[in-house]
């Protein structure tokens, strides 16, 4: 299920190019109010699969209609478009209905209002599809150093590791979402330059990258790609795509 929520600022607000983890919290603490028993159990346990667990949820970045790039964010006013998505209709219901039970939200010091709220309908799902990033794809591998201390690295789309990743990173979701295993392939095609995307999260730099590509391979893998997001740090605000149809226009800094 994934939602369309339109905020409003009726004053001019700075946007930093690193607000992540603001929406991290405003996507919690509107779960918390529509159902607080859902949102601790996603936030403090979340799904198991493949020996890892997820949240199955995804966000955008903000889609703001006005705005002016500065070196600390972009100045924004009038309406930000988001869009949150997940398999599980559940979680969706709560943020929406916690959302509406308060019609203003803190983002930073700013104060938005919460306009329209809307339910979009999914595209069709076949073995090749064609889709675009709404925030970056992070991806990452592990690796031993020199004096054998376990290390993160992240992967950049020219390495054949980072479409692995993706792949292998679906099918535990699956196992998390249906507690069974999907076996296939994905294959990727970069229709473009993938741009890289750093942002800071949890105090951490993370890279991510933004993009247009093309996917090959089970459907019910790219749908689950579609609905909980590709690659890593989902619920963080990585990994949410659209069809090309459906994707707006969005100012940021390549970094």
């Amino acid at each position: 299920m994934r939602i369309s929520v339109e905020f409003f600022a009726p004053d001019e607000i700075l946007l930093p190019w690193d607000y992540l983890d603001w929406l991290r919290g405003l996507f919690y603490r509107a779960m918390e109010r529509g159902r607080p028993k859902l949102a601790r159990e996603v936030h403090d346990e979340g799904f198991s699969g493949g020996g890892k667990r997820y949240k199955l949820v995804t966000f955008s970045l903000l889609y703001p209609e006005q705005y002016e790039q500065t070196p600390r964010g972009l100045r924004v006013r009038g309406r930000l478009r988001w869009w949150i998505s997940s398999p599980l209709e559940s979680l969706i219901e709560a943020l929406a209905l916690g959302l509406l039970m308060r019609p203003e939200i803190r983002l930073g010091a700013s104060v938005l209002h919460v306009g329209q709220i809307g339910v979009l309908l999914p595209p069709t799902f076949a073995e090749t599809m064609t889709l675009v990033t709404l925030s970056p794809i992070f991806a990452s591998t592990g690796f031993r150093d020199a004096e054998g201390r376990f290390r993160k690295r992240f992967l950049s789309p020219a390495e054949p590791d980072f479409a692995r990743v993706l792949t292998e990173n679906l099918r535990r979701k699956f196992s998390a979402l249906r507690d069974e295993v999907l076996e296939g392939e994905l294959r990727f095609e970069w229709l473009d330059e993938p741009k890289s995307k750093l942002m800071r999260v949890n105090g951490v730099k993370v890279r991510g990258w933004m993009m247009r590509f093309r996917v090959s391979g089970p459907a019910d893998l790219i749908r689950l790609g579609y609905d909980a997001g590709f690659g890593e740090r989902n619920a963080q605000g990585f990994g949410m795509v659209c069809v090309p149809e459906d994707h707006p226009t969005l100012p940021w800094k390549e970094s």
